[in-house]
């Protein structure tokens, strides 16, 4: 390789690192979304306004295209009138089972069925996929590991709900020793109260003793509720003369959750109403 070739080389060599080295720092420079070559900014500075417009413009447009009302109803009439020439064609192929042409009709429109089904089903989830708004993963998820993180959640927050109940509130569990439910009804709410805190005192008519609970005689109170069924659990609430029945009869944990977790929502309503009755007191007087 002579001079000359050897200078060009090395001349064209050079200019290609500067080119790179620049390109590399104006890369390295430019902030993340300002790398338009990556899809983020796809239209400049100047067209953000006109893009609002159009935006205005497209969500007008989409209001024009909401079918009429006479369109809905005529979409009806169709359905009905399909859905009515299904059902007849059906007796009839039941009717005549010899016929082969009436079969064969039935299974015409019964084929027409399904190819709509098909198409209303992959279009329903293409309308959800350029859609993502229209479902909300969050709130309700679509697939299985959604779903159980979901269920986990609810099970955390039922169980610091009924943590937070268990401060608010006193059960007591009215119970007999000819009763034939109470042992079964006692042994649950004592894992329910041990789960989450609740305390727990028995009231009998006579001098029995509950196997798991302080027992107190009072018949006076019994015939003061004019409580006729045992076992019966009543939550009463701590300072208040609020009480609600959560069970009566040989009732399960879950059964006790599902009461208790309605009470606690009762209760959290409750708290809000008189907290807007207060504010309105309050702004009234002003």
């Amino acid at each position: 390789m002579n001079i000359a070739v050897k200078t060009r080389f090395a001349k064209a060599l050079v200019a290609l690192i500067l080119m790179l080295g620049i390109t590399s720092e104006a890369l390295a420079n430019n902030k993340f979304f300002d790398q338009r070559y990556r899809g983020w900014l796809w239209f400049d500075e100047s067209d953000r306004e006109n893009a609002v417009d159009n935006q205005d413009l497209n969500s007008a447009e989409d209001k024009a295209k909401l079918p009429t009302l006479q369109e809905m109803q005529e979409a009806k009439r169709e359905n009905e009138k399909f859905a009515q020439e299904l059902e007849m064609l059906k007796h009839l192929a039941i009717r005549h089972p010899d016929n082969l042409e009436y079969i064969k009709l039935y299974k015409l429109k019964e084929k027409e069925m399904m190819d709509r089904a098909q198409l209303l089903g992959i279009n329903w989830l293409m309308a959800n996929f350029l859609n993502p708004d229209i479902v909300d993963e969050l709130e309700n998820p679509q697939n299985i590991y959604g779903r159980d993180i979901k269920k986990g959640e609810k099970k955390n927050s039922d169980t610091q709900k009924l943590k937070d109940l268990s401060l608010k509130v006193e059960l007591f569990v009215f119970r007999q020793d000819d009763c034939p439910y109470c042992a079964t009804l006692e042994k649950h709410l004592h894992r329910f109260a041990n789960k989450y805190g609740f305390k727990v005192e028995a009231i009998t008519p006579d001098n029995s003793q509950s196997r798991y609970f302080k027992s107190n005689p009072s018949p006076e109170l019994i015939e003061a509720l004019s409580l006729e069924v045992m076992p019966t659990v009543i939550a009463v609430v701590n300072n208040t003369r609020g009480r609600f029945e959560l069970g009566r009869g040989a009732v399960s944990v879950a059964d006790l959750e599902e009461k208790s977790l309605l009470l606690a929502k009762y209760l959290e309503d409750q708290s809000k109403q008189e907290a807007r009755g207060n504010n309105i007191n309050k702004y009234s007087k002003q």
